[in-house]
């Protein structure tokens, strides 16, 4: 009973006004397994997950968790080369008065 009501709400979502050809290949490509499938199969699960595949985790057939592909997140300053960084610090015999001069402009 579960299954069909899965299989119809894929169906319905498959509808051509209702999601692009990309949100359709991305749902035809998502799979249910349950817990004790997903220990089962741990390795092959997340073989599948690298290749692009949704694999939903299903407890007592209620989603619980998803595996998906690992995608880095890259964040903070832009990088900013140490001979940039040298250019913007000249080179003098005495650094005394370039020091006071950074640490009364608050840096």
């Amino acid at each position: 009973m579960k299954k069909s009501k899965r299989v119809l709400g894929q169906r319905a979502l498959l509808t051509p006004d209702a999601a692009t050809v990309e949100e359709a290949a991305t749902l035809r490509r998502r799979a249910e397994v349950s817990v004790r499938e997903a220990k089962d199969q741990l390795s092959a699960l997340l073989q599948r997950a690298a290749a692009g595949e949704e694999i939903v985790v299903t407890s007592d057939g209620e989603p619980k968790a998803m595996l998906v592909r690992f995608r880095p997140v890259v964040g903070g300053k832009p990088w900013q080369s140490l001979a940039a960084f040298r250019a913007t610090m000249p080179m003098t015999p005495d650094s005394t008065p370039l020091i006071r001069e950074m640490r009364d402009s608050g840096y």
